[in-house]
């Protein structure tokens, strides 16, 4: 039985807090302290329609992540009073 990209989707959804989301993590924290090589090898099994998913799914995440970590940042230079303009400034002049 072979599910679509939505299918698979819904399921991921329904399983928000559901033990299955709990180890799906824990089999893609296994997954990513596999070495390289090892990552490579199993992959070549993979579909490419698949990996390429994968790939754009893991894009969204990190993009997602990464604002969540600006957003924090942002919220500890505020209660420094750090201002936008000057963290800007600061790093322009680095960079400069």
């Amino acid at each position: 039985m072979s599910l679509s990209v939505i299918e698979i989707a819904r399921i991921m959804e329904q399983m928000e807090e559901s033990p299955e989301k709990v180890m799906f993590s824990r089999l893609l924290n296994e997954l990513g302290q596999q070495s390289g090589e090892r990552i490579r090898s199993a992959a070549k099994r993979i579909p490419v329609s698949i990996l390429r998913e994968l790939t754009f799914q893991f894009q969204q995440v990190l993009e997602s992540r990464k604002e969540e970590q600006v957003e924090v940042l942002a919220k500890q230079l505020s209660e420094q009073g750090i201002s936008a303009d000057e963290l800007k400034a600061y790093l322009a002049k680095r960079h400069a």
